[in-house]
């Protein structure tokens, strides 16, 4: 898939009253109901300690910790009041970065190391634990692997492509494959490019399934279809390469969409509630965010990608 035009973007951290400006896409008018002002933006770009080279994906832990990954091949640890803590890099960058994080129940932090075909558990200092997966299409392998969320029972569940192979995969915590539910193509489970994981209030497994632009919902423990949230377009409830899905406390969800430059929010059910976003790169706007995580406060911190940075919205 092509990368959609973008604008960059170097922002310091700073809380917001309200602005505008900036540069847009180029991209025919979207319905937005924005921009609207974030909290904060944290970061700028580069490779030093508070900046991001391309942010791939966030998950929010506990007692107000943050942890994202980026394009320069680190993970890095804020707390969720924008303030930069540490940093440490996956093993080898050399074939590409790691492109999904969450939180394990016991407090580690799992990251999915795209390019090497690995899942890589670490301590929230940074330490390596353990590892597993292996690159192919067989059992326990994956191709190019990038979502990842963990259940409240704990397991592992992963979405890895490459080529006309999709795969979504349930694992334990010690990394022993559980369930594989692979599928490429439009039908009910099946996928073009799967990658944001979340689950739903009711406990499914929600599938950021980006080229079919729709959010897929699929029994997390029998990999049942069970619906899905979004088609197609640009208009309000309608997705176009959506890369994120997060669920807050309340079990609604949220949706960023790399091709729109947008989030939207469904009730769990799937209707749609609200959007805010656009191209562009003053505060409030995005550019090609790829993920996004809400806090137990309705906080919703975005991956603004191509504008190197975060922002923090609450609503």
């Amino acid at each position: 898939m092509s990368r959609l035009h973008h604008c960059l973007g170097i922002t310091l951290l700073l809380t917001i009253a309200a602005t505008s400006g900036g540069c847009t896409s180029g991209h025919s008018a979207v319905p937005q109901r924005g921009p609207r002002a974030p909290l904060q933006i944290w970061g700028s770009r580069g490779t030093g300690a508070g900046q991001f080279l391309e942010p791939r994906a966030i998950t929010i832990a506990p007692h107000g910790i943050a942890y994202l990954v980026d394009s320069s091949g680190r993970v890095q640890k804020w707390t969720t009041n924008g303030k930069f803590i540490k940093a440490w890099r996956a093993p080898s960058i050399d074939k590409g970065r790691p492109e999904g994080v969450a939180l394990m129940k016991n407090g580690n932090v799992v990251i999915t190391d795209t390019h090497y075909s690995k899942v890589r558990i670490y301590t929230p200092e940074g330490k390596l634990l353990s590892s597993f997966g292996t690159y192919g299409t067989g059992k326990g392998g994956f191709l190019l692997v990038t979502g990842i969320c963990v259940d409240p029972e704990g397991y592992i569940f992963t979405a890895d492509y490459g080529g006309e192979f999709d795969r979504i995969s349930k694992w334990t915590p010690e990394g022993k494959l559980v369930a594989s539910w692979t599928g490429h193509g439009e039908g009910p489970r099946q996928f073009r490019r799967p990658c944001g994981l979340a689950i739903s209030r009711e406990g499914d497994l929600l599938v950021a399934d980006i080229a079919n632009h729709r959010i897929q919902r699929l029994d997390r423990n029998t990999g049942q279809y069970k619906g899905t949230i979004g088609k197609r377009g640009r208009g309000e409830g309608q997705l176009t390469y959506p890369y994120g899905v997060a669920v807050d406390n309340q079990g609604q969800i949220y949706t960023v969409e790399y091709g729109t430059h947008r989030v939207q929010k469904w009730s769990p059910e799937g209707k749609f509630l609200d959007v805010w976003g656009g191209p562009g790169r003053a505060p409030g706007q995005l550019a090609n965010p790829w993920g996004l995580a809400v806090d137990a406060d309705q906080n919703v911190y975005v991956v603004d990608t191509q504008n190197h940075r975060v922002q923090k919205f609450h609503f």
